[in-house]
This record gives structure tokens, C-alpha cells and sequence, in this order.
């Protein structure tokens, strides 16, 4: 089910090269090996340069062990690892896995194809389970760490220090959204400080160091000290990096509205007093280019998509579906299509019928006649993924200006600013009506559409924080890993039932409140692990909710 393609022969030929240089050396020694010229390229040789990193990274499997002897190369430009670190987010069809079967799946944006059971109809599976862990702690972190740790007695370096510990935010905030308690304060330090079996943190612990991190990498950034190289966040932008900061701030102080209020709301009126996204051009976003997998220069969800043509059974789900015809979405059109097996578009006839949360593809077997009598296959009749999420050399936007704009409505509704809650609420949706056209071949929404949409959507007194989170909820797609975190926090969107036609669930139906902690985990950190689970009731049990969700 796995395939691995083969690297052509003068990939081969190069990798060996690399390979009997240097022996499987850890990944920060790796790009010092392989990137020396980096400076002077052009962005395309760049990306080439942290594949063929990223490739010889997997010699080291076990993220307690991360570089374990990084002395011998001690070269590298901290730029390099930054870039290696961020593409590794969601460059490769590896990083689109989590995203595409378990997290999609589980806010009801499509399933249909068979990985997505995971997450559709809460069927545990290790391997995507696991993709999480690994991308994050084997590959990005492992990076990161050695840049931080490399960086940190060098003044000259206090922009890289800076802009490291904002992105390794970012990165433990998917990892303990999606996990609870993990490793985290004496994560990849096997090399520096011995430490092989790594604590697990509690979430509440994690939360406050990050907010800590956040508040004094900003104030760390220095305009007298070396600039940033080979940036592919922000191409050396400090301002921008502040922003992400910032806002990144924000986002991870709503997420603690349900548990603590108080802390919840300090923390937003810090970010915004800081200073957040402006515009689109802040973005976090991750460009890709047009490489099929193995490349990770390729888009990874594009990428998984196209795996054994997932995209032809990635369908609608009926809840999002339903949603924007009832909203009258001009986006529907955007995020679905309707195709024959002979590549003919036919949502004229289907009028983008969805499938129903849990269903794969060809459960309740049958063709369907049209209203004009045209009949229709079981593998045409449900909406699909429209063509330009599966480019290779899409983007992948981790974290946008629309997204900032409705937690600021959010705050606003709250009582939390004395901002127009409505003004941001539909500066959002225009926002993420636009980001749309970012998206390679998409057709952009119309803007008279556009505009009558944002229009006919203002705030509703009690109704609000469910229209900013459904709308949020839209805007995020295909970003399942954001989708699945503000589900859990507010109950938007609220989904439908699971049908289960084979009684594969193992919840019941009931959806899950984060993963479960990979296998190897239980093998490599026995004490460590078991100390986490039985602050969750002794069980590694994704039912469980993590501490923010309470």
C-alpha cells in the first residue's frame, strides 16, 4: 500500500557519493556536507539542496538520539538547518499523510478514500498515526535544536536564535495539540546533555514556555546583528517574523478559552498590543514547486493526494458540503468537482453531491440517475477535491491573515478588545475568499460573489462565536491539523454521525480527542512514557482529552 518510487540513476549515483563521504552522519552534519554553496543559489538549486538533506536525515530513526556527534561538522550556516527545518513541515508525501487521512477526515472537510477510515470512522492505524511524530520530532526539530544549540553562544547569531524559537513554537504546538504531554524540555538534547529517554512535559507546562519563547524571541531580534540567509519563511524579513510571533501568540492564547479564561484573554491583548498579521503578505506559508514524490520540494498533501490517484475518492463530506450550499459558498465550486471516468465535468448533474461521514467510496453500491436521466457510476457520483489542492506546486499555508481576523472577532465577542467584532469578522471572510487565487489553476471566486457573500454575513447577537468558528472552519480547509484544534475547542463544526457500514470504529463512532503516542515509544522510553499515560488513566487511549479540551 506503501510505495516507495525509485530514484532515477543519477540520484542514485550522487546519493552514494554523499553516502560513502559520510557514513550516515547525523542530519545537521549532513547539511553542512551537502550545502556549502548555498548562499549563492538560486531558490530552485536551494530546495534541491535540503531534498537531498532531508533524504539522508532518515539514517537516524529515533528522535532521542538526535545529533549525537554534531562536532564533526561544525560548518553549517544556521540558515540552512532554519530552511531544512521549515520545509520539512510540508515538503514530502510523508507530511501530507496526518493531514490528508486522519485530520480532514475528522473535521468532515472529505473522506471516501480508504486511508482516510483513520480519521472518518476512527480506525486506529500506527503508520499514519505515527506521521505526526516523526516529520516533527525526526526531521524539523532535529534540525532546529542543533541550529539553536549552535547559535547560542554567537551575539553575531541572535536573528537565527530569534526566528529558530518562534518556528519551534509552532512546531510543538502541533505536536502537543495533537498528542497532549510530550517530550518537550529535554527533547533532541541526547548529544548535548546525554538525555536518551526525554520527560514528558505536561500541556500546561508546554503552554507556558511556549508563550514565554514567543514573547522573548521577539524582543531577541536584532537589526545590528547578521541578517538572516536562505530564509524561505520571510527571505530575511525580521518584521514579518515578529508578526508571526505575535500572532502565533494569539492563536495559541484562544486555544486556552475553555480552560482558563483569565490567562486565555492576557495572552490575546498581549498579541495584538504586539502587533499581528496586517495583510496576506505576512502569511505563513511554505512554496513548493513541481516535484513528484520522493521530492520534497513537491507539496506533500498534493502529493499523498496523488498517491494511487487518492484524489479521485477524496470526496465531499456531506457535513462541509451541505454547509456552504446552505451558505450559498461561492467557494463550493472552488473546493470541489464533479468528473467522469473520462475526465468530463459533470457537477451539472451531480450538483456536487457529498458523501456521508465514514462512507468510503463504495459503500451503499449503486449508480444514480440524474434529474435528466443520465446515469451515473459509484466512482463519479460524489464531489471530489478540485484539481488545484493536488498541484504539486501548490502552497501549503500554515497560518494566514483570515485565520488572525477571526480570532480577533473572537476576542472582540468575548469582551476581550474594544475592536468591531463584525469588521473583523467579515474582513476574514474576505480575506479567505481571496487566498484562494494563491492556489495553482484555481478559477477566482468571482468578486461580485464575493462581495454579496460578506455581505449577507454579519454577526448575529448569541449566534456569534458559532458563525465565526463555522466560517473559520471553511477558511482553514485543507489545513486539518488547525481545523481538528479549534473543533475540539469550540464544538464547530458540529458534526454528523458516523455511518459505519462494516463496524470498523473502535470509538464507537465517538470522535477522538487526540492521537494515540507512537509504539515505539512504549519500546525506546519505556519509564517516561508510562509516567504520561497514567496522567491519562494508565491507557494510551485517544478518547482522552488533552489538557486544554477539558
Amino acid at each position: 500500500m506503501y510505495q516507495t518510487s525509485t530514484l532515477s540513476p543519477a540520484t542514485t549515483t550522487a546519493m552514494a557519493r554523499v553516502l560513502n563521504m559520510v557514513h550516515c552522519l547525523p542530519a545537521a552534519l549532513m547539511v553542512s556536507t551537502c550545502m556549502q554553496n548555498f548562499k549563492s543559489m538560486k531558490m530552485k538549486n536551494i530546495f534541491l539542496l535540503i531534498f537531498t538533506v532531508l533524504l539522508l536525515g532518515s539514517c537516524t530513526k529515533d528522535f532521542e538520539t538526535i545529533n549525537e556527534n554534531p562536532t564533526r561538522g561544525n560548518t553549517i550556516a544556521p540558515g540552512q538547518q532554519l530552511a531544512a527545518a521549515a520545509y520539512f513541515l510540508s515538503g514530502g508525501r510523508e507530511a501530507g499523510y496526518a493531514n490528508l487521512h486522519i485530520f480532514q477526515p475528522m473535521v468532515q472537510y472529505m473522506n471516501g478514500a480508504y486511508g482516510q477510515r483513520v480519521g472518518s470512522k476512527f480506525v486506529r492505524d500506527d503508520f499514519f498515526n505515527e506521521r505526526v511524530w516523526e516529520i516533527f520530532y525526526n526531521r524539523s526539530l532535529k534540525q532546529l535544536i542543533d541550529m539553536l544549540h549552535r547559535c547560542d553562544n554567537d551575539p553575531q547569531l541572535v536573528n537565527y536564535m530569534a526566528a529558530g524559537r518562534i518556528l519551534k513554537v509552532y512546531i510543538f504546538s502541533i505536536l502537543t495539540d495533537t498528542y497532549g504531554d510530550v517530550p518537550y524540555s529535554e527533547a533532541g538534547l541526547a548529544y548535548y546533555k546525554n538525555i536518551y529517554t526525554p520527560r514528558y512535559d505536561k500541556q500546561e507546562d508546554i503552554y507556558n514556555d511556549l508563550f514565554k519563547e514567543l514573547t522573548e524571541a521577539v524582543k531577541q531580534f536584532d537589526a545590528t546583528k547578521d541578517r538572516l540567509e536562505n530564509d524561505i519563511v520571510y527571505q530575511g524579513d525580521v518584521a514579518k517574523w515578529k508578526k508571526l510571533a505575535n500572532s502565533l501568540r494569539l492563536r495559541l492564547g484562544m486555544r486556552l478559552s475553555k480552560v482558563d479564561e483569565n490567562r486565555a484573554r492576557q495572552e490575546v491583548q498581549a498579541a495584538i498590543a504586539g502587533g499581528t498579521f496586517t495583510s496576506a503578505n505576512d502569511n505563513f506559508k511554505m512554496v513548493h514547486e513541481e516535484y513528484a514524490y520522493p521530492d520534497l520540494r513537491g507539496n506533500g498533501l498534493a502529493q499523498a493526494l496523488q498517491e494511487t490517484q487518492t484524489y479521485l475518492y477524496s470526496n465531499g463530506s456531506a457535513t462541509f458540503v451541505n454547509y456552504l450550499k446552505a451558505e450559498n459558498d461561492p467557494r463550493l465550486s472552488a473546493f470541489f468537482i464533479n468528473r467522469d471516468s473520462r475526465g468530463r465535468d459533470i457537477t451539472h448533474l451531480t450538483n456536487y453531491m457529498p458523501i456521508a461521514p465514514g462512507l468510503y467510496w463504495w459503500d451503499e453500491w449503486g449508480a444514480w440517475r440524474a434529474p435528466d436521466g443520465t446515469m451515473i457510476e459509484q466512482a463519479d457520483k460524489f464531489c471530489k477535491v478540485n484539481t488545484p489542492f493536488y498541484q504539486l506546486k501548490a502552497p501549503f499555508l500554515h497560518f494566514g491573515y483570515a485565520e488572525v481576523e477571526f480570532l480577533k472577532a473572537e476576542a472582540a465577542v468575548r469582551g476581550w478588545t474594544g475592536d468591531d467584532a463584525n469588521q473583523h469578522y467579515q474582513e476574514a471572510i474576505r480575506t479567505a475568499m481571496k487566498q484562494l487565487d494563491m492556489y495553482p489553476g484555481m478559477n477566482p471566486v468571482d468578486p461580485q460573489k464575493a462581495s454579496d457573500f460578506v455581505t449577507a454575513h454579519t454577526l448575529t447577537a448569541g449566534k456569534e462565536l458559532e458563525q465565526i468558528n463555522m466560517q473559520k472552519w471553511v477558511a482553514l480547509f485543507p489545513n486539518g491539523y488547525e481545523a481538528y484544534a479549534n473543533l475540539r475547542r469550540t464544538g464547530f463544526p458540529k458534526t454528523l454521525p458516523v455511518k459505519d457500514v462494516d463496524g470498523e470504529s473502535v470509538t464507537g463512532g465517538v470522535m477522538p480527542r487526540r492521537l494515540f503516542y507512537p509504539a515505539t515509544e512504549a519500546f525506546n522510553n519505556t519509564k517516561n512514557y508510562r509516567e504520561a499515560l497514567n496522567r491519562i488513566g494508565g491507557k494510551n487511549d485517544w478518547l482522552k482529552r488533552v489538557w486544554w479540551d477539558k
